[in-house]
Formats: structure tokens, sequence, C-alpha cells
């Protein structure tokens, strides 16, 4: 791991309880902040989950378990020949238009 040195102004609460906090653990202060900077730099560039996710009950209480064995076969239509392409199976009404 490359590190780089920098300067970080702390208020003297703050840099007591740190040093208090590093003393008790038995680390330094220097890396309980650079733990503190990287769970911040996580936790802050993560994306979020799409809105859409939870929103909609199956009806399958153990759907999750269970979902390599409903999926099994899936998307398995056409793999044979590689060189057709898969037509979409459209619903019925589409076919009225």
């Amino acid at each position: 791991m490359t590190t780089i040195k920098t300067t970080v102004y702390l208020n003297a609460a703050d840099y007591r309880k740190l040093k208090s906090l590093a003393a008790d653990e038995g680390r330094s202060a220097a890396e309980l902040v650079r733990e503190a900077v990287a769970e911040y730099t996580a936790r802050a560039t993560e994306l979020p989950w799409p809105r859409s996710i939870g929103i909609m009950d199956s009806g399958i209480p153990d759907l999750a378990e269970r979902y390599e064995e409903m999926m099994d076969g899936f998307g398995a239509e056409g793999l044979d020949e590689p060189h057709t392409a898969i037509k979409p199976q459209l619903h019925p009404r589409h076919y009225d238009d």
C-alpha cells in the first residue's frame, strides 16, 4: 500500500480522545485516523441501492434460498444454435397493434 503524508488539524478534545482510544487499543493515533478515513470514504462513495429493490413481494417465501433451482435452464433456449438470433416472445396482445 502506498501512503501519502498529510497534516490534519484536530480540536484538542478530539485529539485527546483519539490518543486515549489508540492507547487503549495498543494502536497508533495515525492508524485509527487511517481506518476512520477508509471507512468514511468507502461509505461515502458506495452506490445506493436502486429504489425499486424490495418494493415487491413475490409471494414465494423461500425465493432467495431456491433461486438457483428456479433459474435452472433460464435463458438456455437457443444456445445450441449460436448463429441464430433468439426471437423475443411477445405477449399475444402485442400482435393486435
